[in-house]
């Protein structure tokens, strides 16, 4: 069975990753993500419906061995292949990154007259 990954066509049912959650555990415990996803279908007017959730994805990630293996990054919408790659080490910094800009604004605001 294939599954569909392609947001862009009106009326087709597609999975969407609608929840990611990153965990880094302690105690020398491998960091994961567990994936939330949906069958969902764009509509006429460009938003989305979700139609039902599927199961929950549950990957693990082991840096050393894996981190700079490559890794195709795709357009949003068709999860067709961009062209380019990535790895796992450089999303993860690009996520750490994302993170501490939210939580430096967060403190920002905290101490702010």
């Amino acid at each position: 069975m294939t599954i569909n990954y392609d947001s862009s066509v009106v009326g087709v049912p597609y999975v969407r990753a609608q929840r990611i959650i990153i965990n880094y555990p302690d105690a020398g415990k491998a960091p994961s993500a567990t994936i939330e996803q949906s069958m969902a279908v764009k509509l006429l007017d460009g938003t989305t419906r979700q139609l039902e959730n599927l199961a929950a994805v549950n990957v693990e990630f082991d840096f050393a061995t894996n981190g700079n293996n490559p890794i195709p990054l795709v357009f949003p919408d068709s999860g067709l292949p961009v062209g380019a790659n990535t790895t796992l080490n450089n999303t993860m910094l690009a996520i750490l990154a994302v993170v501490r800009s939210g939580q430096n604004k967060v403190e920002a605001a905290a101490v702010a007259p």
